[in-house]
C-alpha cells in the first residue's frame, strides 16, 4: 500500500522549479521515501524523522543503500521540532497526518521550518480508506477499530490556516489486493496504522476474532481481498499564518523603523 503512496507523491515533486538542498522526510518510517528523495536530489542534505524507534532501526539496517548526506532522527512531531526557523527548502510527509492529535499545530510547525517559498508535500488517507475493513468490523462488534481519516477539504483548510499558501489538493481511490485478512492486518501494523481513537478497544485481537473477521470480509473473484485507499495528495508553499478574527500577523522582515 505504501509503495503506491510513495509513487503518487514522487510524481508531484516534479513541480519543483529548483532542486532543494535541505529536505526533511517527516514520518519517514522505514525510509523508503527517503531513498526516493535521495535519487531525485542527490546533492541535498536529507533528514528522515520518525517517532518509532523500531521503524528507524529497520531503516538503519538498510543504510548501505543510503548516501552520507542523510540522517535519521527520532522525534515526536506533535511537539515543537528541534530545528531553527527556515531550516528546510522542502518538507515531505507520507501518511503521517492521521496519527497526529493536533494537526493544526503540526501545520504551523511545518510552516515555521520552511524557508521563504519553501515547499510542503503531503499525502494522507481520506474517509473512505479501509472501508471494507471498517464494514467487516461492524459485523463483529461496535468498537472503534479504524481511525476517522480527514477529508481532503479539511486538509486544505489546515494548510491555509497555518499559512501554507496556494495549496493544491486532489484525491483518488486506489484498490490494493491482499491474499488474506491476516496479510492486510500485518501490513497495517507494520506501517504504523495503529488505531489512536480514544474509544478504541485495548489489547491484542484474539485469534478467534481474527478468524471471524476473515469470514465476514468479502472475497474478490480471485479468492483474495481488496482494500480501498482514498489517497489525498497535496502541496503548498510557506506563507503567513491566518490570524484569529481581530488579530493580525506581520512578518518581521516587513517591519521597518520609521
Amino acid at each position: 500500500m505504501l509503495d503506491s503512496v510513495v509513487e503518487q507523491l514522487h510524481e508531484r515533486l516534479a513541480l519543483l522549479k529548483e532542486p532543494p538542498t535541505r529536505i526533511m522526510d517527516l514520518g519517514t518510517g522505514d525510509a523508503r521515501h527517503l531513498r526516493v528523495l535521495q535519487n531525485l536530489f542527490p546533492k541535498a542534505s536529507i533528514i528522515g524523522a520518525d517517532l518509532s524507534i523500531q521503524r528507524l532501526q529497520l531503516a538503519t539496517a538498510k543504510r548501505r543503500f543510503w548516501q552520507k548526506r542523510s540522517l535519521l532522527v527520532c522525534l515526536d512531531a506533535t511537539h515543537t521540532l528541534p530545528f531553527a526557523n527556515d531550516s528546510f527548502d522542502l518538507i515531505v510527509s507520507n501518511m503521517m497526518l492521521p496519527w497526529v492529535f493536533n494537526p493544526d499545530d503540526l501545520m504551523l510547525e511545518i510552516n515555521r521550518l520552511l524557508v521563504n517559498d519553501g515547499a510542503f508535500f503531503i499525502s494522507t488517507a481520506g474517509p473512505d480508506t479501509l472501508i471494507e475493513l471498517r464494514t467487516a468490523w461492524s459485523q463483529i462488534d461496535e468498537s472503534q477499530h479504524i481511525n476517522a481519516f480527514i477529508d481532503m477539504h479539511d486538509v486544505g483548510d489546515l494548510m491555509m490556516k497555518a499559512g501554507i499558501a496556494d495549496p493544491v489538493l486532489d484525491t483518488q481511490r486506489l484498490t490494493v489486493t491482499y491474499s488474506s485478512v491476516e496479510t492486510l492486518l500485518e501490513e497495517l501494523v507494520g506501517l504504523g496504522f495503529i488505531n489512536v481513537l480514544s474509544g478504541r478497544r485495548k489489547g491484542l485481537t484474539a485469534a478467534s476474532v481474527k478468524q471471524r473477521l476473515a469470514e465476514v470480509y468479502p472475497r474478490n473473484k480471485n479468492g483474495g481481498i481488496d482494500a480501498t485507499l482514498e489517497l489525498v495528495v497535496a502541496h503548498g508553499w510557506s506563507g503567513v499564518p491566518k490570524a484569529p478574527q481581530g488579530d493580525f500577523y506581520f512578518p518581521l522582515d516587513q517591519l521597518r523603523k520609521r
